[in-house]
């Protein structure tokens, strides 16, 4: 139904229903008026009638009274009349026989009347006494006839003024709803695209307002269009050129992608196979192994004294070396053959085509010399020595991971005996049943306190007197007795048992200086720290809860660590190491000077001090080298506000000669060997260099000596 036909069918209905509403109003208020005049006249006429009889009923003129009778019947629509005197006698009556033979009940509403007569009374009273009354019937059906008549006339009335009322409703619609068409075309053809279309606008009235809107609309619509169709314009050559740049980094990636994978599967520094593409390749030998019933070896290879090069000549050398190592194996060995590089001074060979021990035998002969040839290191000719491990598939395993660990514990087996090669045999497992015994059993010791701490003091030059002390773990083994870090510590590094085991040393070692403390002794206590604490994130956190459980001081506590350990993730040793000076732990550089890093990072690091290493003291006095390279660490050290230790001191002539070069402390056979917790006390009591007195002996001695005076008193 359109807009139009609403308007003209609503305004109808609307004058429709006030019309109904009107006529029903009058019809009511006419039957009101005639219902209220027949009530009126009824009870008028009946006093009328009592007045004009009242003489003649007191005379009871029976004459007179149907004359009056017969006159009152005379006004039309009265259909009986009726007289009666006392005790209800009829004296006249007249009219229609079948209503006065009715029984009488006056009527008081139009809703009452019977038989279409409404019945009227009147008494007749003299001087307030009732002498009779009159009765008088009307007839309702002429009133019936008027109020249809009038009916009639409004229901006619009223289909004329309806008729007018649509078409003045229609005619009304028309003009309201002129412009509506207008607007319609218009929007269709918005809808249809042609934007900016414009509606003339006629009148001032709403409908020319919501014209002047639909045309102001209309041009937005025009102006937005062409905005969006420049943003999109714009948009697409964004999308261009956004394809086109991830059109080159994809490219980029996937150039990325392929050296990163060749980085993940070999070593930086040699570009050799790394562990993992060395297992891949194993795997796929033992399958084509498997199929083809093809034997092959695997060997595994360890420089002989390259910590001593690295140590000495520093990891630069190393690295040469290493790299040198790589390209004589390339040399070595076919192009079938695969070789990799499993980390530090560590390879590993896969030959698929060795097929028995005498050929592997052979190739190993062949590794070994290319190996062992002189190598021009940075003006330095060096001999590098190798041990090597066999194993072979199938004969040893037909698992690849067994098969290196086989030919891992026949190259630790060469290089113990150096025999430069050695093949797996049975006999080899049992020194590994022994290594993993050693594991179980270490693990066992930490957690039941079987280790125990040593303590080698340190000695203050100005002073020369004890100043703090170095904590050294021992293993009191029950099988084996008393062992040596040496003997222990590689084992806890490879194994992981050096957290755990560095942990023990450092509550013990926190423990016992306490206990010291509360007996007089304040000592500053050193404790040394691997490679593996400081990759450890959860160190710091470590530490900082014991030291808060403990009464030692933070500044109290120094931990020694090597520059190799630092070197193998600097920045995060780095991390570690500020963490830990932040709560007030000395760090100490141990072994200074035999690594090639330090300098770089030493003014990155939090150090408060250093030590020399003990291979430059001990020969400090017949190598005139070695005295000029403490010298120099010595300088270095004061230099950048760090306090020198020398280790390794074992006669009066080293201490002597540190002295004067301005060491700052030392340790040593010189002055004492580690000792246990108890033997330190004693050697404190007895040694020259233990002749001190610390602050919290005079504090507590002063007490003691105020509770004396006070107990004399």
């Amino acid at each position: 139904m359109s807009f139009r036909l609403k308007t003209i069918l609503g305004t109808a209905i609307i004058e429709a229903v006030l019309l109904f509403v009107l006529i029903l109003s009058s019809l009511t208020l006419l039957k009101s008026s005639n219902e209220n005049e027949l009530r009126t006249r009824a009870y008028t006429t009946a006093q009328l009638f009592a007045t004009t009889t009242q003489g003649a009923i007191l005379s009871t003129d029976l004459a007179s009274l149907d004359s009056f009778v017969g006159a009152v019947l005379s006004n039309p629509g009265i259909v009986y009349a009726r007289v009666l005197g006392k005790h209800g006698v009829v004296l006249a009556r007249g009219g229609d026989t079948k209503a006065l033979n009715l029984a009488f009940k006056p009527d008081t509403r139009y809703e009452d009347v019977d038989n279409g007569i409404y019945n009227a009374y009147a008494d007749v009273t003299v001087d307030g006494v009732k002498y009779g009354r009159v009765e008088i019937g009307f007839s309702v059906s002429d009133i019936k006839k008027v109020l249809a008549d009038a009916r009639n006339r409004t229901i006619t009335l009223a289909i004329i003024e309806m008729v007018l009322v649509a078409i003045f409703s229609f005619v009304l619609g028309l003009y309201l709803t002129r412009g509506l068409a207008q607007l319609k075309e218009a929007s269709q053809r918005i809808a249809e695209g042609e934007l900016g279309y414009q509606v003339a606008i006629t009148g001032k009235d709403e409908l020319a307002d919501a014209a002047k809107s639909f045309n102001t609309m209309s041009q937005k619509l025009l102006k937005l269009s062409g905005e969006r169709r420049q943003a999109q314009e714009a948009v697409n050559k964004l999308n261009e050129d956004l394809e086109r740049r991830v059109k080159l980094r994809t490219d980029e990636l996937a150039v990325a992608n392929i050296e990163l994978e060749y980085q993940a599967l070999h070593d930086s520094l040699t570009n050799l196979p790394n562990r993992t593409l060395m297992h891949d390749r194993l795997e796929q030998a033992i399958l084509i192994g498997q199929r083809e019933n093809r034997p092959l070896a695997v060997m595994m290879i360890d420089l002989d004294r390259f910590k001593e090069i690295n140590d000495t000549m520093g990891h630069h050398s190393g690295d040469l070396v290493l790299r040198e190592v790589a390209d004589r194996l390339r040399l070595a060995l076919r192009q079938s053959d695969t070789i990799a590089r499993l980390g530090g001074d560590e390879f590993a060979l896969l030959l698929p085509t060795v097929k028995d021990h005498a050929s592997a035998v052979q190739t190993a002969q062949k590794v070994l010399s290319a190996i062992e040839n002189p190598m021009l290191i940075d003006g330095t000719t060096l001999d590098i020595g190798a041990s090597i491990g066999i194993a072979l598939y199938p004969q040893d395993s037909v698992d690849g991971g067994l098969l290196m660990g086989r030919a891992d514990m026949a190259m630790y087996a060469a290089k113990r005996g150096k025999t430069g090669y050695a093949i797996y045999t049975t006999d080899l497992d049992e020194s590994s049943v022994d290594r993993l015994m050693l594991q179980s059993e270490l693990r066992h010791a930490i957690q039941q306190d079987q280790l125990v701490l040593y303590y080698q003091p340190k000695i203050d030059f100005k002073t020369s007197h004890v100043h703090g002390v170095e904590a050294l773990v021992r293993w009191q083994h029950p099988k084996h007795g008393l062992m040596f870090p040496d003997d222990f510590i590689p084992l806890a590094e490879q194994t992981g048992l050096i957290k755990p085991l560095t942990y023990w040393v450092l509550k013990e070692a926190l423990r016992q200086r306490d206990q010291w403390y509360e007996t007089g002794l304040d000592l500053n206590m050193a404790i040394n720290i691997s490679a593996a604490n400081l990759q450890d994130p959860e160190f710091p956190l470590q530490v900082e809860t014991l030291l808060q459980q403990a009464q030692t001081p933070a500044a109290k506590l120094e931990f020694e660590v090597t520059e190799t350990a630092i070197m193998l993730e600097p920045n995060r040793a780095i991390n570690a190491l500020t963490q830990l000076a932040d709560l007030g732990i000395q760090i100490s550089i141990d072994d200074f000077g035999t690594g090639y890093s330090s300098m770089a990072y030493l003014k990155k690091l939090p150090v408060a001090k250093i030590k020399i290493d003990k291979s430059f003291v001990m020969d400090m006095n017949a190598n005139n080298n070695d005295t000029v390279i403490v010298r120099s660490i010595i300088g270095l050290g004061h230099n950048l506000g760090l306090n020198v230790i020398a280790e390794g001191v074992e006669d009066q002539q080293a201490w002597d000669q540190l002295k004067i070069l301005g060491c700052d402390s030392a340790q040593g056979y010189c002055m004492s060997r580690p000792l246990s917790a108890e033997n330190l006390k004693e050697w404190l009591m007895q040694s020259p260099w233990g002749l001190i007195t610390s602050q919290v002996a005079l504090e507590k001695s002063n007490v003691q000596l105020k509770e004396i005076g006070e107990d004399n008193k």
